[in-house]
């Protein structure tokens, strides 16, 4: 924060002397803006002024106090103008503050309250001169502000007598008093920041001669500073100090000597100037010479308040250099006199009345009550002891809160927070009628919400606000009230606990002001006519708290929805009766936030369940009056929403979400066109938007979204395209309710925002390029269509297994990068020897499913050169090839050799390559299996071809031609592994058995088929067996001349 150096350690965190980070996040990138300030302050209604330190008259103008803001008033005639002065957290000043040196150790010092923990750091207070150089240093540069560092309501304010400066008391921790000068027009720059304060401002006031300015603590902060204000430049420095812990209301100067009064207190400080003092030079060490140590705080001496020991004293005003008039909040009316400098505090009267505020003019004393009392006294009748008031009741209840005159006004501000001008003369409780009275209204109490109206209404306005109280004002942009009307409300029993305080929540209207509808805290749902003021509905709508109300008022159809926290959303229509009816009630699954109705046949609802609902309104055939809301879309959110807006041309809306983000939707696809993060200027901290509010700028073909951000009391305007910040302003100090834009032929687009503190105020919105002058200096973000290729859905082309089985990959081994696996061994169910377990290549068969395997790469190259053994790497199991079961030897008619038996170690035959996948074997156990499911085909009555029956019984025949060859070679051959040949009599019986029984049903079969066929097709020679050729008698000879081959 951009303020006066501090003596003490701060305790929140403040701005960060290094640079920051750069976000990590790809959105914030997008906050440049090249606009020039969007928002300017032209008009605040309603003050926050709550006590006469809030107010102040000088010459012809006069200020309070409104916010975040102080509003100066400039009166000439009939006519006024307002100015507005305020800084930012981080404002800069023009002047720093040299305070004098302080030492804690001299006699005469008065020490500050924890004055080890304030005062551990090094302080500018330390040099005479060290102040402006020690604080330019460490002020910050940053022209943003965070969400720590909010902004301050102003408590108090105080005009210098000559019309030059103006002061301003901030509340809260840290607080600031800020110096402005009045020769500027509406500043946002102060010349002077000051940060002496700890936990609060409660009263500022200049001294007659603009030479001093003291600022009041409260009485937390305990403190009171005297400051010395160059006359030339306005620049503040520190003169006197001292404690003041009593609760004080306010003070006031008399001469050279001021005046605090409070509860139970009355004292008086006197200022005393000491010789000029020449700077010397700073010492090496650090230290100044002892002439230059020694400051005298501010002498204050109490006063005897005698009788009034129990008083509270509320107000006071000046009546000459040394003579001041004090007013208790009881009504009694003191003197207090400092002839001499021999303080004395006289009771002169008591008026009967709360008092409030005085003030005086010529010579006569006004005092105002809190119940709207007003009374005149003569001033000579208050020195001499004698007054004579004249004490006028008023006609309205509305109290006083502050007055004093200008040069020809009196101006005044009441409870209702309206300020008046009237005529000097005119009394302000008598009556209202003055020709020179120039009304400031105001809202009287809180603001609840706000709302636009078109500029066709009948009631020439164009926005509306409501209070809880059920009062509802109709305003022009002027800020002049046009209409008021109050809702009813049903109130409960204050002292039950079962029901809530009702109110006045949420009221709603059409464009031209026709209709109103409002919901109250109990559920209560209200449709009042404006011209006439009657109630055409009145109807228990929800169980709790009505959240929100959407109406539309087309050519035949006016259409109402009202959304409650009891999770439902009630729909009301005008039949043709003209009477409003109830036709449906929407149940949702969380809170429903807002209800939206764009036209006559679509309603969009937006919940906490993170969804976005759109529902059709559909009307019978015929029947106009029976209508229904069917569910069209759901769009899901990745937060819970807290406001919506609708495009124009109602395809696209706006959702701002409760993760500080704001997302565009398509309605016609329900896709998710853009979204973007609410950052500020810097990018750096993100809030959440409500109150959404969609507008066009022609000029520029720019499209942007208002909104409120209740994080730092802001008003933010961003580029609805890219997402960019623009602009954002601030003066509300309390919750900001509603924000509106107005479009106006005669004053331009305006933007009207409204605050619970009781303030309306009223922004020019104007969009410039600061580079071009009303175009864009960079091309505007794509828009986001369904046409875009990164909108349209993915490619998806999954193959099945059974597609991906038609491809195979290619037998070229160009490019391996390892070698190929070859297939795992089967696992012998007998032990043999290593020696034994390796099988020839030349031998080795491999099946198609194999050399597919063996062509592809593997995944791992192997490791080394090899393994010692040199077998290859072991192959995954996923890829092994299905090994069957190697068939019994009874299976086969065979016995187990003897050599087997007997010592395994010996046999040198390799069963695994007998009876491994692709063996001889297990083709011959393959086609044993096929003959036999054969043969069980053959007892269906299924036809059969000729030509594949002849084909058949070739093909056996061959095959009982081969299996003699091979017995022919295994004899003749003789070689060492006598046990891989195959008996010649199992071979004989094998075929004498297959052959007739397949001979024996080929014969069945043909004949059945001859008796069927009445034996007129062609008869074919049946074929011969295998015993009846040469071929096969030779070979059956020649299986039979070897019987124990084996």
């Amino acid at each position: 924060m951009a303020s006066t150096p501090s003596n003490r350690l701060k305790l929140t965190p403040a701005n960060s002397p290094f640079l920051s980070r750069p976000s990590r996040s790809p959105v914030r990138g997008r906050t440049v803006t090249s606009y020039d300030t969007c928002l300017s302050l032209r008009r605040i209604v309603g003050t926050t002024c709550s006590s006469p330190t809030g107010f102040d008259t000088v010459h012809s103008s006069f200020a309070y106090i409104a916010g975040g803001a102080v509003v100066v008033v400039d009166v000439s005639g009939e006519h006024y103008a307002q100015r507005f002065y305020r800084a930012r957290p981080a404002a800069i000043p023009v002047f720093a503050v040299s305070p004098i040196a302080h030492d804690s150790a001299t006699p005469n010092s008065t020490p500050k309250a924890n004055d080890s923990r304030n005062r551990a750091a090094a302080s500018p207070r330390d040099s005479l001169y060290g102040g402006g150089s020690g604080w330019s240093s460490d002020s910050p540069s940053s022209k943003t502000w965070t969400s720590r560092e909010r902004i301050k309501a102003a408590t108090c304010l105080g005009l210098s007598r000559d019309g030059r400066y103006l002061a301003v008391g901030e509340t809260g921790y840290a607080p600031r008093v800020l110096i402005f000068s009045l020769q500027d027009s509406s500043s946002d720059t102060p010349l002077v920041s000051i940060s002496e304060h700890t936990y609060g401002v409660k009263a500022v006031a200049w001294s007659p001669d603009t030479k001093y300015l003291a600022s009041l603590g409260t009485a937390n902060d305990g403190f009171l500073y005297l400051w010395k204000i160059d006359p030339g430049t306005g620049a503040a420095k520190l003169f006197q100090q001292n404690r003041c812990t009593s609760h004080v209301k306010g003070m006031v100067w008399i001469g050279n000597s001021l005046v605090t009064f409070g509860v139970r207190h009355v004292k008086m400080w006197r200022v005393e100037e000491g010789p000029a003092i020449s700077p010397t030079k700073q010492r090496f060490d650090g230290s100044y010479p002892a002439a230059q140590q020694a400051q005298k705080p501010l002498a204050g001496r109490n006063i005897l308040l005698g009788t009034m020991i129990e008083a509270t004293f509320g107000c006071a005003v000046a009546v000459g250099d040394n003579k001041a008039i004090i007013c208790s909040e009881t009504g009694s009316v003191c003197l207090l006199d400092d002839t001499n400098k021999q303080m004395k505090l006289v009771r002169i009267v008591d008026l009967g009345f709360n008092v409030s505020c005085i003030s005086s003019r010529n010579d006569e004393v006004f005092i105002g009550g809190k119940e709207g009392q007003f009374t005149v006294l003569r001033l000579d009748g208050i020195l001499e002891g004698t007054p004579d008031p004249t004490i006028h009741n008023p006609q309205s209840s509305n109290g006083l809160i502050a007055m004093g005159f200008l040069a020809e006004n009196l101006v005044t501000i009441d409870t209702k927070r309206s300020i008046d001008v009237w005529s000097p003369d005119h009394i302000p409780a008598g009556s209202k009628d003055d020709q020179n009275h120039i009304p400031i209204p105001g809202p009287g109490d809180p603001i609840v919400g706000i709302q636009r109206l078109s500029g066709t209404n009948s009631l020439g306005a164009s926005f509306f606000t409501w209070s809880a109280s059920g009062k509802v004002h109709v305003w022009d942009l002027e800020g002049m009230i046009r209409s008021s009307f109050g809702i009813p409300i049903e109130y409960t029993d204050p002292g039950s606990d079962t029901e809530p305080f009702n109110q006045l929540v949420v009221v709603r209207a059409t464009d031209n002001g026709s209709l109103f509808v409002a919901g109250d805290k109990l559920g209560v749902l209200r449709i009042v006519e404006a011209s006439t003021r009657a109630c055409l509905l009145e109807t228990k709508a929800h169980s709790s708290d009505i959240q929100d109300i959407a109406i539309f008022e087309g050519t035949s159809k006016v259409l109402v929805a009202s959304c409650g926290r009891d999770r439902t959303v009630q729909l009301f229509h005008r039949s043709s009766t003209r009477a409003f009816e109830h036709f449906q009630t929407l149940e949702f699954t969380a809170k429903v936030v807002q209800v939206f109705i764009p036209s006559e046949d679509k309603i969009l609802t937006c919940s906490l369940d993170r969804t976005l609902q759109v529902h059709d309104l559909i009307a019978k055939d015929g029947e106009p009056d029976i209508m229904a809301a069917v569910p069209l879309k759901l769009i899901s959110l990745r937060a819970s929403p807290s406001s919506m807006v609708m495009t124009p041309d109602e395809k696209t809306v706006f959702v701002s979400l409760l993760d500080r983000s704001v997302c565009q939707f398509d309605l016609t696809t329900g896709r998710l066109s853009g979204t973007f993060k609410c950052n500020d200027e810097g990018g750096l901290e993100s809030v959440v938007l409500e109150s959404l509010t969609h507008g066009h700028y022609a000029p520029g073909d720019i499209t942007f979204l208002l909104g409120i951000s209740n994080t730092d009391k802001s008003v933010r305007l961003y580029d609805a395209q890219s997402g960019s910040f623009m602009d954002r302003e601030w003066g509300h100090t309390e919750a900001i309710n509603g924000v509106v834009m107005i479009d106006s032929d005669e004053l331009g687009r305006k933007v009207v925002s409204v605050g619970e503190d009781g303030t309306i105020m009223i922004w020019a919105l104007d969009l410039q390029d600061h580079a071009t002058g009303g175009s864009r200096t960079r091309d505007p973000s794509p828009e986001k269509t369904l046409s875009l290729t990164a909108h349209r859905p993915p490619l998806r082309r999954v193959l099945s297994k059974a597609e991906l089985a038609e491809f195979q990959r290619p037998t070229s081994n160009a490019g391996r990068r390892s070698p190929p696996r070859p297939l795992q061994r089967r696992a012998s169910k007998f032990p043999l020897m290593p020696s034994m377990t390796r099988t020839p290549v030349a031998e080795k068969q491999i099946s198609p499913r194999s050399a597919v395997a063996e062509s592809t790469p593997s995944r791992r190259a192997s490791s080394g050169g090899g393994s010692r053994s040199g077998s290859p790497p072991p192959e995954s199991p996923k890829g092994r090839p299905r090994i069957l079961r190697r068939p019994s030897l009874p299976a086969l008619h065979m016995t187990p050799p003897s050599g087997i038996v007997t010592s395994r170690k010996k046999s040198s035959s390799n069963l695994r390559g007998n009876y491994g996948f692709g063996s001889l074997s297990m083709a011959t156990e393959q086609t044993c299996r096929q003959l036999r499911a054969y043969r069980k085909k053959l007892s269906s009555t299924d036809s059969i071809n000729s030509d594949v029956l002849a084909e058949l019984d070739a093909e056996l025949r061959l095959t009982a031609a081969a299996l003699g060859e091979r017995a022919i070679r295994s004899r003749s051959s003789r070689e060492p592994e006598r046990g891989k040949a195959v008996s010649e009599t199992m071979l004989s019986s094998l075929l004498d058995e297959y052959s007739e029984r397949l001979v024996t049903m080929l014969d069945e079969k043909l004949r059945l088929r001859l008796s069927e066929e009445e034996k007129d097709a062609l008869i074919r020679e049946r074929p011969r067996t295998a015993g009846e050729g040469s071929t096969s008698g030779s070979n059956s000879g020649v299986l039979c001349e070897e019987p124990s081959s084996l």
